[in-house]
């Protein structure tokens, strides 16, 4: 009888090792299930965009997911400005059309008049002598394109265009709605001379989503890894690769932690709102007090990991995260290679608040380079991802390879930073 007793202990306390072989647990087939998951919900309701029917349906799925494990999850809910372009913009000028961009925020309206120059619209001096219902045309920079329109809506201006100051249109944001003038950029070389037309077609609202939030039961509560994807697509496609692939690593590492024993905790976070600003992860960051930012030991961020065209990209985040990370790749004998630390994803309101912050990176919109391809295979001289922001990111934009090493790498560095209590910065 005893034997059988000290059997049934040394099984259970198998299932709560401290060193759980986590990179072995967390198997790309469990991942893809959970992309798969997605997947469907995306081409069921066309895209995830935040407050979307897709969105919230990609939050039941993970809620389920985690509950099923075991986890007690929180939803944290927050509103926030939406903004969608019904139509372009239409601008003309002694009835010669101009090419233009309608910035996010603008409202819509239709407004003819003679432009005339403001500088860079920045100060009040700019603004001397302005004839009231003129068209603005002010250049890039000095100040954000808000404190721009601000300007020409109290110079009591019909539009207001802002002109680049490098070669192509440009393309702004507003930050939220509230301006009362259509605001459109334009390119260097656009002229006005004779009447102007400025039109706008826009429609802005106010939303309310969430970020969905778990953290596991084992570890110390005062010393929290946190492990974070952001949950929602843009509009334009059901983003699979960005960014269905980190929510299922993040996903499937969460199930197979829940029966394990770490040092820290670990708090998994699926985000809202990061494709139309960080807006879920900064609510979150803005929300902890003094006493529960002090708790995280650190952050790591998962945002497309499973790109068609690849690179093995490692933050340059100079703290244990990184060399976690680069760890796994020279132990696997894979070429990584360090990729910008700016502040681009869901890591970046982290980085503001002093909170140690990295993770790993396959590839968005920029171009692979031929060396690039002799390292890691695939095509030079083409996007990382050809379908980043597009209706074609579905489930057969994955690379499954790809896939299921990032899995392997994200499990290595998690088992690194959260059973071993060494210090992330």
């Amino acid at each position: 009888m005893r034997i059988v007793v000290t059997a049934a202990l040394v099984l259970t306390t198998t299932g709560l090792s401290a060193d759980p072989g986590l990179d072995e647990a967390v198997t790309e087939p469990n991942v893809f299930a959970h992309v798969q998951a997605l997947a469907e919900i995306g081409e069921l309701h066309g895209n995830r965009a935040v407050g979307s029917a897709g969105y919230e349906a990609s939050a039941q799925y993970v809620e389920r997911v985690l509950r099923a494990a075991g986890y007690q999850v929180t939803s944290q809910t927050f509103t926030l400005p939406h903004y969608r372009e019904v139509s372009p913009a239409v601008v003309t000028a002694a009835g010669v059309p101009v090419t233009a961009a309608t910035f996010a925020y603008s409202p819509s309206g239709r407004v003819s008049g003679p432009a005339q120059a403001a500088g860079t619209g920045c100060h009040e001096a700019d603004w001397a002598g302005f004839r009231r219902g003129s068209i603005a045309v002010t250049n890039r920079g000095g100040c954000p394109f808000r404190v721009k329109a601000d300007w020409a809506v109290w110079a009591e201006a019909g539009a207001l265009i802002v002109v680049n100051s490098k070669p192509g249109e440009l393309k702004g944001s507003l930050s939220e709605p509230g301006v009362t003038l259509p605001v459109v950029g334009v390119a260097p070389e656009a002229r006005f001379e004779g009447t102007v037309t400025v039109e706008t077609s826009t429609a802005s609202s106010t939303k309310s989503t969430r970020n969905v939030i778990a953290q596991t039961t084992q570890g110390d509560p005062d010393d929290v890894l946190v492990l974070g994807a952001h949950l929602d697509s843009v509009e334009a496609g059901p983003g699979i690769n960005d960014n269905g692939s980190g929510v299922a690593v993040v996903l499937e590492i969460a199930t197979q932690m829940a029966r394990m024993r770490p040092e820290r905790a670990v708090r998994f976070a699926f985000w809202g709102a990061e494709e139309v600003g960080l807006i879920g992860s900064t609510h979150y960051v803005k929300g902890l007090s003094p006493q529960e930012k002090a708790k995280i030991a650190g952050y790591v961020n998962l945002d497309m990991v499973a790109t068609k065209n690849h690179a093995n990209g490692i933050y340059d985040s100079d703290n244990a995260i990184e060399d976690a990370a680069r760890e796994f790749y020279e132990r696997r004998g894979l070429p990584a290679e360090e990729v910008a630390f700016d502040g681009r994803s869901d890591y970046g309101p982290f980085m503001k608040a002093g909170i140690p912050a990295g993770g790993i990176f396959t590839g968005a919109e920029d171009i692979k380079t031929p060396e690039q391809a002799q390292r890691y295979g695939g095509s030079g001289n083409q996007a990382y991802d050809p379908c980043y922001h597009k209706l074609c990111d579905t489930i057969e934009n994955v690379n499954r390879q790809v896939l299921d090493v990032s899995g392997d790498a994200v499990a290595s560095m998690v088992e690194k930073l959260a059973f071993d209590r060494g210090p992330v910065r």
